[in-house]
């Protein structure tokens, strides 16, 4: 085989009639299946006018080319069923060996392109070439294994029938190159596709990287069959070498693998890499901490693990949205690898969480001199689609192997500290000490238990009563939250609260919290108490449920409360985070028929815009400005001002944390007309509680 010969083109057409083979030598052809069609086919479901094969010239050389197909006709009226191309609707095609074109449910077409040394050129090139096939699903290239029946075929000239019928074969059809050489290395057979896909086989013989290494191998393998992948330019193949002895002939075999290898490429990047930062993910800083280490004990060296955030990041999202927090994560992830060393390593470990590993340090102060640059270079703006960010970050660090000997309890330490450099002010680095883990399995101990608490019916309300100064009756009640545990006693609601809101207990507690206490108000009116309000308290994160109305309104419905009896209390800073929603929200609650509370009212905005744009019906003045009220005179004119403002407003105005007499007859003075807080009562349990709204 001195050269490689040039093609013929060809149609394989399977419609009702019969399977046809068409040779291809004209410049267009029209495809459909009126009689005048250059091509019919017998298909009702095919257009007159179905489709048009145009002849194109790919490469500038003259005696190649090849056919595009195109729906329709050439003056652009289109099919009606279209052309499904490989299992893709398309308009038009450059067709390649092995395409399958589909012109309606049934009709099918085959393009390959041939050897014209097969000769199969008829008297007339468009004459039809009826030809069944019996085996196509034979993998070898052996003819005499290939049975096929010529029908209704015009008389050839001179023709080898065996070239039709292997014309006919899978080698020739086949879209995958097959490869025949002998012993000594002559290449014996080509099919097509080996032909058009390696063109440098012939000139390159041996040298060239699907035959490369063929006959070395020969002696090596175990029984006849080599599995091999080449690369040939920038295709990847999996090649099957067939050694057959007896004919003393090397077959092969080769499948293009390469969007497989991609794809395997991609779903392994996915698997250690996070796609937003290009940062490795947690899977691959565990593997890369296991290693760094095994070398660390065997070395007798230091190695840190740095666990960072970034603080009120969730602001950024909520405010600015998630594709601008998107933006800000990417920009942190690029300052933070600036900012180490060559072999260390930078994770993001998920949301706005990010690990460092240092796998050889000389001392701690390496991690401090890190933490401090870390620090100085977040102190620059970052610019995110024309805002100026500035971010802050608290970082905690555990040293091997004084906080720990494995890569769990490097990771656990390392997040100790980080949790308790945020408890101390944040923007700020904290190594781990013994005493962050004794508070961290305490709190984890709680969250544990807290999830039974529910079932177990550990949690109850306490109701504490508000007083009207001007005639001494109770006007309100505050539902507060406790918890009792059989082994821990009473749990401090400064803990209880604050792990709700942790776990993703917040809901079921929300929703336990508000029917528990609008039940307890419905069963008071039932024994013929007075009337009093009922105050439920919503953390920011309760508040911000998007179903929230919806739970208050079936809540109200279930136990038949008036809505003009229950108070929902919000913080200053829970109405802030969103103030589209709150408003929306807020809103909707009113038409319920609910009262509004705005809870610590001072301690935050504070501001009389947002009283006019949030219907609040009740300020509630915090109690840190009641308790220091003698000593800081300032915060007796502020208390007047929230005083005043409410009554210009027309809102209700408590005092909260009243626990002494000056105290009262300060805010006596000060006009204020409703009180709550210890020097009156402190909560009570419902049966306490229903004993005093009997007595007063």
């Amino acid at each position: 085989m001195n050269t490689l010969p040039p093609f013929r083109h060809i149609l394989v057409i399977e419609d009702q009639k019969a399977r046809r083979i068409v040779a291809l030598d004209e410049a267009t052809y029209a495809l459909g299946r009126e009689s005048t069609n250059d091509i019919v086919i017998y298909d009702q479901v095919v257009s007159r006018r179905h489709a048009t094969l145009v002849r194109i010239r790919p490469t500038p050389r003259l005696d190649h080319y090849a056919y595009r197909i195109i729906d329709g006709d050439l003056e652009g009226n289109r099919s009606t069923n279209g052309l499904l191309i490989n299992g893709r609707n398309c308009q038009s095609h450059n067709l390649k060996h092995g395409d399958v074109i589909f012109l309606g449910a049934e009709a099918k077409v085959s393009y390959y392109i041939l050897s014209t040394a097969l000769e199969i050129d008829l008297f007339n090139p468009l004459e039809d070439v009826q030809v069944e096939v019996i085996d196509e699903s034979s993998t070898t290239i052996d003819n005499n294994k290939y049975k096929s029946t010529l029908v209704n075929s015009q008389p050839l000239q001179d023709r080898d029938p065996k070239d039709l019928i292997r014309l006919a074969s899978f080698p020739e059809l086949s879209p995958n190159p097959i490869i025949e050489m002998d012993f000594s290395g002559n290449l014996t057979y080509l099919n097509p596709a080996a032909s058009i896909k390696f063109k440098s086989l012939e000139q390159d013989k041996l040298k060239h990287p699907v035959i490369a290494g063929l006959l070395s191998e020969a002696s090596n393998i175990q029984g006849n069959l080599l599995l091999r992948e080449i690369t040939v330019g920038e295709e990847i193949f999996e090649q099957y070498v067939h050694y057959l002895s007896d004919s003393q002939l090397i077959r092969s075999y080769l499948f293009n693998i390469t969007d497989r290898k991609e794809a395997e490429k991609k779903l392994k990047y996915h698997a250690f890499y996070d796609t937003l930062t290009n940062l490795p993910n947690r899977t691959w800083f565990d593997e890369k901490l296991a290693i760094a280490l095994t070398k660390a004990k065997r070395e007798n060296h230091l190695l840190a693990v740095l666990f960072l955030d970034l603080d009120s990041f969730k602001n950024i999202n909520d405010t600015l949205g998630h594709p601008m927090g998107d933006q800000l994560l990417k920009q942190f992830a690029q300052r933070l690898n600036s900012c180490v060393r060559s072999g260390d390593m930078v994770a993001r470990w998920g949301g706005d969480e990010f690990t460092l590993l240092l796998p050889q340090i000389h001392s701690p102060e390496d991690t401090v001199n890190l933490a401090q640059r870390i620090l100085d270079e977040l102190k620059q703006p970052f610019e995110v689609s024309g805002h100026q960010l500035y971010i802050k970050t608290s970082i905690g660090i555990a040293i091997y192997p004084q906080d720990g000997h494995d890569t769990e309890s490097l990771l656990k330490n390392a997040d100790a500290a980080l949790y308790r450099a945020k408890e101390r002010g944040r923007n700020h680095y904290r190594f781990y000490s013994s005493t962050m883990t004794s508070k961290a399995s305490m709190l984890l101990k709680l969250e544990n238990l807290l999830y039974q608490a529910i079932e177990q019916n550990e949690l109850s309300l306490h109701y504490q009563p508000q007083l009207k100064l001007k005639n001494h009756k109770i006007s309100g009640m505050e539902a507060l939250l406790r918890w009792y545990h059989p082994e821990l006693g009473q749990v401090s609601p400064a803990k209880l609260i604050p792990l709700v809101e942790k776990t993703d207990l917040i809901v079921p507690v929300s929703l336990w919290v508000l029917r528990t206490a609008c039940q307890q108000n419905k069963t008071w009116q039932k024994a013929g108490l007075p009337p009093v309000t009922m105050g439920v308290n919503f953390s920011a994160k309760q508040f911000q449920q998007p179903n929230i109305v919806e739970m208050v309104s079936q809540v109200l419905g279930e136990t038949n409360l008036d809505p003009q009896l229950l108070e929902l209390e919000i913080t200053e800073t829970a109405l802030m985070e969103n103030i589209e929603f709150s408003q929306e929200t807020l809103g909707e609650l009113r038409q319920l028929g609910v009262k509004i509370s705005l809870d610590d009212f001072g301690t935050g905005y504070s501001s009389l815009s947002y009283l006019q744009k949030f219907p609040v019906t009740t300020l509630k003045i915090d109690q840190s400005f009641i308790q220091s009220v003698q000593d800081t005179p300032p915060n007796t004119a502020i208390i007047s001002a929230v005083i005043a403002l409410g009554k210009s407003f027309n809102l209700r105005v408590i005092a909260e944390g009243v626990e002494t007499l000056k105290q009262l007859e300060l805010l006596q003075q000060l006009n204020c007309e409703e009180i709550q807080g210890y020097w009156f009562s402190r909560p009570l349990t419902p049966e306490n509680a229903t004993q005093f709204l009997s007595r007063v």
